[in-house]
């Protein structure tokens, strides 16, 4: 007891000490530009949660020691600081912070103040994209801004994502380009999320056009995290740790349901499932047997700093990610670092390099019928994984040949591993005052070296392996670019202008390599090489060259800081095109009008900034192969082969691979935009506005030709035109109330509409593939892509209504009631080919995303939704889970018609159906509008008190999901359908059972000293 109180003794006295160091600190706070009083002002000592607010009058009285420091914060204005000494009277006057239009953007060699832009560009900076746990940077992306539309292809880890800007614009492919730090690259995948600290998206010609012919489909500006001059080295630590899961399961059968189906279907049949063979025990759900609750993380080390002459950033990073289908994992490792030296007035230099190396195991996705996910889907609930798991014998099915999924994952050791070094090194040269000379030289590089090994097994006869194989592949990538700028950048007065000219090469060359053998003697893994192999060896290999040439300009030119101009020049020169049509010219021209700056608008106390701009521009595309022009030969199918002689011996014959048109030239994308940018309220909202109109024009397209011929395809000709035109718009608002909560709020919303205008010989694409034909189609008059076959008006309720329709099944004797109604779409009085029609669209009415953000003292909160409207998904799964065959089945097929069932829309089921009833049809089209909580982020910062004692600056605490909750109709496992790959863009939105998007949980923390 006597220690206890000695110790509040000395507690008490240290507190008495303590209050009789502090002082009453009072003051108003105004306006330095009219001297207004400013209610509602931050006043909070610095490092701590003691704070207040001014009053309505501008008053606040507040106790600090004598050693603190005072913060001063209002938004609009700029934060004002204070050490308060001796002090007990301090007023302050703070200036207005156009932050929200003066911030600094990035734009194509160079950057610019966002209220001088004049083009269309959109920034995210890496603060909105915090402690998401995405394995990609573009994943965090997904609806954050108005024009971009991101989709993931597969949700495997490691798996690729599609991003479209303002649209698909050619049936070529619409990916944009990506520049990291100024070196142009065809993908970003190798940057650890952690490293970039803001993406600046060019969307519109006006823009992008000082990128030429990668340009045409926009241009997303990377830059990494740098140091900062004068800053003491700071090291920042960010881990998490969390599960994932699948966020939906296809709605099939059980056991006892596919037994009812199937003994219904056999009434109907020719022959008639053996159902007694079936072990009324077994009752497997194939998806759930795949899927798994997979762990995620990841684990960052940020050093950075600098001096009055270095700045400096190094980082490492470790990502692991398991799948949610077993067998699937992507594991990466990343090294950066980032210096700039400044080594004379005139003379700067600096390099960046970035190292990332992963590894990835995948399953098979994209094949219809042996595909993991969708065998996982279709094959029946009556089989078993094992028959004998002891033993090792696994379960087959009795009646499809389709494999077992599980056995095909454990026979599989197929991995990739690659290796990626991208940098880049330059020196800035400023020989006179205002004049800038920058060189420098970019270096991708990445190898990629693959290998599989297919063990001796025997599931059955259907799924075995009786000769052993092993293969090996390298493929190397190497891409180097030399780039020359010289910026010149002068003030006169009222005028305000830079002009920018530059010279850049570029050399891309590719080089694989792949060898196999059959009969490896020993199976251990250390014996699993090519060498080793007895039999069945086969070679192949191949390189490729690509270069590029180009000369770029710009001006840009402000007048009074009201009237702004811009123009862009880029000539580009390709080895793709034949002399004559090598070089492609791609200009640009801007307008921007800064009404706010006018004398008439001076007293509109609410409009910080309002500015109209429009911009013209044409762009380019060279989407054709590297050795297109040179003529090859290649061995083709059965139609190649000849008999000749006595014996009639068949010989291989060769063909030309495509006859060629040397006249090709550059693809070129022309477009409009109109734009409004504003700043209201002290710039706590932001508003934005934007049309544009973009026409492709002289398109590539191949065209088809006879097999007679003599040639494999047709020739690649300037043919095709197509028409995007929409709207988008973007608001931002953010606040605070008293000192203790701020908060903020976002909005966009894009529309598009896709034409094609012109496919040369008028000719369809045909598009979409899956087990059941073809989905979509590409025609004049409609957009890229769509969906193609026939519609139906419901079932046949009696034989009244057969009578009654045109001709769908010769003189329609084997239609009955139940049966499948198709619409005679011509009124031709047949239902045949000829009455495919449109039957629905990927492209959205429009997409959307808007995010909440909350801090109330140590406190932050964020929440993010995204989504999308009125595109349609071509549920191509479903087209074998309705067919009235062994496979397993939809939960629809249970309310099928019968005569005590007819209000439905699903068919009879008929085991021998005459009807096609499963041909491409709308009834697998299905609304794929959704709204997905994206990301939510809860995170507690700990008191500077606490973290002065265990000497850290900051230490961050948080939770975060990803995907946490959807709403939709569709009734596939996710409405976020992308692509079959990454580059077919006639397969948008066809579900073949592709792997799912996941949940995700994480906790994890920051911290920095």
């Amino acid at each position: 007891m006597r220690k206890i109180a000695c110790f509040a003794l000395i507690m008490l006295l240290g507190w008495q000490v303590s209050w009789a160091q502090d002082v009453l600190v009072k003051g108003i706070v105004t306006g330095a530009e009219d001297g207004l009083t400013i209610p509602g002002v931050s006043v909070v000592e610095k490092g701590t949660t003691n704070g207040t607010t001014t009053d309505f009058d501008g008053n606040y009285q507040i106790n600090v020691g004598t050693d603190a420091t005072l913060v001063f914060s209002y938004i609009g204005m700029k934060t004002f600081e204070i050490a308060v000494g001796t002090q007990t009277e301090i007023n302050v006057k703070l200036e207005a912070d156009n932050v929200a239009m003066d911030e600094v953007v990035v734009v194509g060699y160079g950057v610019q103040k966002k209220s001088d832009v004049t083009g269309s560009v959109a920034t995210v900076s890496y603060e909105d994209l915090e402690a998401m746990p995405v394995n990609s940077a573009v994943d965090g992306l997904k609806g954050r801004i108005a024009g971009v539309q991101v989709v993931s292809n597969s949700g495997a880890p490691g798996g690729s994502i599609s991003i479209r800007v303002r649209g698909v614009g050619s049936v070529n492919g619409s990916d944009p380009l990506y520049v990291v730090d100024g070196v142009p690259t065809t993908d970003i995948t190798f940057l650890n999320p952690n490293d970039i600290a803001s993406f600046d998206i060019l969307k519109d010609a006006s823009a992008s056009a000082i990128y030429g012919s990668r340009g045409a489909h926009g241009v997303v500006l990377v830059t990494t995290k740098s140091g900062k001059k004068n800053t003491p080295t700071k090291v920042s630590v960010d881990a998490y740790y969390g599960a994932k899961s699948v966020i939906n399961n296809w709605e099939t059968t059980n056991a006892s349901e596919w037994l009812s189906v199937q003994n219904e279907l056999n009434k109907t049949r020719t022959a008639p499932l053996n159902l007694d063979q079936v072990d009324k025990d077994v009752d497997t759900d194939w998806f759930d047997e795949l899927t798994q609750t997979a762990t995620v993380q990841d684990y960052n080390i940020n050093i950075n700093g600098g001096t009055d002459k270095l700045t400096y950033s190094m980082s490492g990073g470790y990502y692991n990610e398991e799948g949610t289908v077993i067998g699937s994992e992507y594991e990466r490792l990343t090294a950066r670092i980032k210096s700039d030296y400044q080594v004379k007035d005139y003379l700067k230099i600096g390099t960046n390099v970035n190292i990332q190396s992963n590894e990835k195991k995948s399953v098979v996705e994209g094949s219809y019928h042996t595909g993991t996910i969708n065998t996982a889907i279709k094959l029946e609930p009556v089989t078993p994984v094992w028959f004998n798991e002891e033993a090792g014998n696994y379960g087959y099915s009795y009646f499809t040949d389709y494999p077992n999924p599980v056995a095909q994952i454990n026979y599989d050791n197929a991995k990739r591993e690659s290796f990626r070094l991208f940098a880049n090194v330059y020196a800035e040269l400023e020989p006179i005052k205002d004049l800038k000379f920058k060189t420098s030289y970019g270096l991708n590089r990445t190898v990629t070296d693959t290998y599989d090994f297919d063990p001796v097994f025997t599931v059955n006869a259907n799924q075995r392996n009786l000769i052993n194989k092993v293969s090996r592949g390298y493929y190397k990538t190497v891409k180097q670019t030399w780039e020359n700028t010289l910026t010149y950048h002068k003030s006169i007065d009222k005028h305000d202008f830079t002009v920018l000219a530059g010279f850049t090469k570029e050399k891309t060359r590719y080089e694989d390599l792949f060898g196999s053998a059959t009969n490896i003697p020993n199976e251990d893994e250390a014996m699993r090489f090519v060498g080793s192999g007895a039999d069945g060896y086969y070679t192949s290999g191949g390189a490729s060259e690509l270069t590029m040439m180009s000369y770029l300009g710009r001006i840009n030119y402000a007048y009074d800081n009201k009237y702004l101009f811009t123009a862009n020049f880029r000539a580009d020169g390709s080895s793709r095109f034949a002399d004559g049509n090598r070089w492609g010219y791609f200009p640009s021209v801007a307008l921007g009008w800064k009404i706010s700056e006018e004398d008439f608008l001076q007293d509109v106390d609410w409009l910080s900034i309002l500015k109209l701009r429009g911009g013209w521009g044409q762009i380019g595309n060279e989407n054709v192969g590297s050795y297109y022009l040179y003529q090859t030969t290649m061995s083709g199918n059965s139609q190649y082969r000849y008999i000749f002689g006595e014996n009639e011996d068949i010989y291989q014959g060769y063909v030309v691979n495509a006859m060629k048109d040397k006249n090709i030239q550059w693809e070129t994308v022309e477009s409009i935009n109109f734009g409004i940018d504003a700043a209201l309220f002290d710039a706590r909202m932001e508003v934005s506005f934007d049309w544009f109109d973009k026409d492709t024009k002289d398109m590539l397209l191949s065209i088809p030709i006879p097999y007679y011929y003599g040639y494999e395809s047709g020739p690649v000709v300037n043919v095709g035109e197509a028409n995007n035109r929409g709207v988008e718009f973007s608001l931002n608002w953010r606040d605070q109330i008293g000192s203790d909560f701020s908060y903020n709020l976002g909005f966009n919303i894009s529309t598009y509409k896709n034409e094609m205008k012109s496919l040369g010989s008028g000719e369809p694409i045909s598009g979409g593939s899956y087990y059941g034909g073809s989905a979509t189609r590409t025609e004049v008059g409609e957009s890229i892509g769509y969906f193609y076959g026939y519609k139906t008006d419901g079932v046949f309720q009696n034989q009244a209504e057969i009578d009654a329709h045109a001709d769908q099944l010769g003189d329609n004797s084997d239609l009955q009631p139940g049966d499948m109604r198709f619409v005679d779409v011509n009124g031709d009085g047949v239902v045949n080919g000829d009455d495919r029609t449109k039957i629905g669209s990927p492209d959205p009415d429009y997409t959307y995303g808007f995010n909440i953000g909350a801090e109330y003292k140590n406190w932050e909160f964020s929440a993010f939704f995204q989504g999308s409207k009125g595109n349609e998904i071509f549920n191509a799964m479903k087209t074998h889970l309705y067919k009235f065959d062994e496979t397993n089945k939809h939960k629809d097929m249970l309310n099928s018609w019968t005569p005590s069932n007819t209000n439905t829309n699903m068919p009879r089921l008929n085991g021998n159906d005459k009807n096609n009833t499963n041909r491409t049809s709308d009834r697998f089209v299905e609304d794929g509008s959704y709204m997905r909580l994206k990301n939510l982020m809860v995170a507690y910062n700990f008191p500077k008190r606490w973290l002065d004692k265990v000497k850290l600056t900051s230490a961050k605490l948080y939770f975060s999901g990803q995907n946490l909750w959807t709403i939709t109709d569709y009734s596939g496992a996710d409405p976020e359908i992308g692509m079959v790959s990454s580059s077919n863009y006639l397969s948008r939105g066809v579900d073949i059972g592709t792997y799912p998007q996941a949940k995700t949980y994480v906790i994890g923390v920051k911290l920095s000293f």
